[in-house]
């Protein structure tokens, strides 16, 4: 890797011999810097200070001067383009070759792969950062959104941290992306306290589908007039059209059978 400043000094204080050419890698230059001043002296030593040879002789030192002046006034990210461009690539400079004055954009960030995703979600959750965890897979299945474990592992992190209906929802991508082992989810211990609640028995009964699950959170509405339609009314159908929404997806994915879709959808509707 060139240094900018450096090319400089050699070119100010030993440009005449055109050190500072053999630095930049121009070797044809830097001898026809070093051979020319060379031969400037040999002939004003053999016929004196004749015209036009001490101007010839000024151009030789002022050139290299002028050059260094240059060098440092540059900016890097151009000074390297045109003497040192692998330099640039290295770093992660980007430019448009066709450019004679290019417009220099640092590369984006290469995202961690994907086992560091899923290694860094695996240390927060022993360390009990489930939401730190829980982010880290996720940005996992950015890159893989059909990976089973992370699906059961996101799972495991909303159970922990107590939000139940997102850790039945991650369960059941899980098991439909063919989830390894899928009996972990009845013996893991960071689902236990998940098991316990009444909407988990339903989730099983229904091979851990999300069928007929209202939220956890929901709470009964109080009585209204009869001729008004309730919030807990309006939850219920809300419910019922999102079970049967749910239903039709699960149908046309191909993981229900007509038989069993039938049979559900009776049993939505009553």
């Amino acid at each position: 890797m060139l240094k900018k400043d450096l090319a400089g000094f050699f070119a100010f204080f030993l440009g005449v011999f055109g050190v500072h050419r053999f630095y930049l890698g121009q070797w044809w230059r830097g001898a026809a810097q070093f051979l020319g001043f060379w031969t400037v002296i040999a002939l004003l030593a053999e016929e004196g200070p004749e015209m036009p040879l001490p101007f010839i002789l000024v151009g030789f030192v002022l050139a290299p001067l002028i050059t260094a002046v240059v060098f440092w006034a540059t900016p890097y990210e151009r000074w390297a383009a045109k003497y040192d461009p692998q330099a640039l690539v290295a770093q992660g400079y980007t430019y448009p070759k066709s450019s004679s004055r290019p417009t220099f954009q640092t590369a984006p960030p290469q995202r961690p792969p994907l086992h560091e995703l899923k290694a860094e979600g695996v240390k927060y959750y022993r360390s009990g950062d489930y939401d730190l965890a829980a982010e880290a897979f996720e940005e996992a299945l950015e890159q893989a959104p059909t990976d089973p474990v992370a699906h059961f592992n996101i799972a495991c992190c909303f159970a922990m941290l107590g939000r139940y209906p997102q850790a039945m929802k991650a369960l059941e991508i899980a098991v439909t992306y063919q989830l390894p082992k899928p009996h972990r989810i009845e013996s893991h211990p960071a689902l236990a306290e998940l098991r316990k609640t009444p909407q988990y028995a339903e989730f099983r009964s229904n091979n851990f589908r999300l069928l007929n699950l209202i939220e956890l959170t929901h709470q009964t509405a109080p009585e209204a007039p009869e001729e008004e339609e309730t919030v807990g009314d309006l939850r219920e159908n809300y419910d019922l059209l999102e079970q049967m929404a749910r239903l039709q997806e699960l149908h046309d994915a191909g993981i229900l059978t007509q038989l069993e879709y039938r049979k559900q959808r009776e049993k939505l509707l009553g």
